[in-house]
């Protein structure tokens, strides 16, 4: 029945394509009123409103190398991706395996529709003259909420947890699309259809793909390794968040100071971290005691 289930919401973001008639289908609408859609994003802790979208997740990565993707699904990319999406917490400390979270990427895309997003175009390129064709779509805007030690309730735009080397800046605001991700043809069954952000766990992207759900604009995602995390800006490793997408800016709780454009260091390590203390080479170990 779950497996059944699963594919059934899988395979409803192609209904539009697949029906008949002069008559388009209101996904948006047909989401809303299925129970058994709305079971799923329970499951999985996905919640919509008009215009809003927001799920959870941890905080996976803060720096020390390239920033590939803002959000993913775990345990997708993360090695270079800031928020891993999941159904978490969990009571035990080790980690359930990957298949509970099966379905998630196609269900928060789906909250999207039943939210009232409209699917833009992921990237593309022609294959014949190599054109470039950039991803487009409504823009949103992307936040994490989340708690300190002391339940200090927190916000904070994401873009401005990632610094381009392309701009040598800060992450543009506004920049970020909703694009619906790409949706592959079965290769073993023509009536069959997957979404590329379910098969590859993709969810916001900083360096621009097909399969991610959102994208971006500026200058820099084509280019691999132009974006960095910037550690100081980032709660710690393993912080539970909420992921909330929305149509319309949100008020933030944080404030953060300009940041210089990162020096280049003679040692691999964080560029937005002060340089730990190196030791005094004219101070020796201390004389043994007599």
């Amino acid at each position: 029945m779950e497996r059944t289930l699963k594919t059934a919401i899988l395979l409803l973001l192609a209904a539009a394509g697949a029906a008949g008639g002069d008559e388009p289908v209101d996904l948006g609408k047909v989401l809303r009123e299925s129970k058994e859609f709305r079971a799923q994003c329970e499951k999985y802790k996905i919640t919509f409103a008009d215009g809003v979208v927001a799920a959870v997740g941890e905080i996976a990565y803060r720096g020390g190398g390239p920033c590939e993707y803002l959000v993913n699904v775990y345990p997708n990319k993360g090695h270079e991706t800031i928020v891993l999406l999941d159904d978490g917490p969990w009571d035990r400390k080790e980690r359930r395996p990957r298949r509970n979270v099966d379905g998630l990427a196609t269900n928060l895309n789906n909250a999207f529709l039943a939210a009232g997003f409209k699917p833009g175009k992921p990237f593309d390129m022609d294959e014949q003259t190599g054109a470039l064709s950039p991803p487009k779509g409504e823009t949103v805007h992307v936040y994490a909420e989340w708690r300190d030690d002391e339940s200090n309730a927190h916000r904070a735009p994401m873009h401005e947890w990632v610094w381009n080397y392309k701009r040598n800046a800060v992450m543009e605001g506004g920049r970020f699309v909703y694009t619906g991700s790409v949706v592959y043809d079965d290769p073993d069954d023509a009536s069959r259809k997957w979404l590329g952000a379910e098969m590859d766990g993709l969810v916001v992207a900083i360096l621009t793909t097909r399969s991610s759900i959102v994208d971006h604009t500026e200058d820099g995602g084509m280019e691999n390794g132009a974006y960095e995390a910037i550690p100081p800006r980032i709660p710690p490793s393993g912080t539970r968040v909420k992921l909330v997408i929305s149509r319309k800016p949100m008020e933030s709780t944080e404030t953060y100071a300009p940041l210089e454009p990162p020096q280049a260091a003679e040692e691999e390590g964080e560029p937005f971290l002060p340089p730990e203390p190196k030791p005094d080479p004219k101070k020796g170990a201390e004389d043994p005691p007599k």
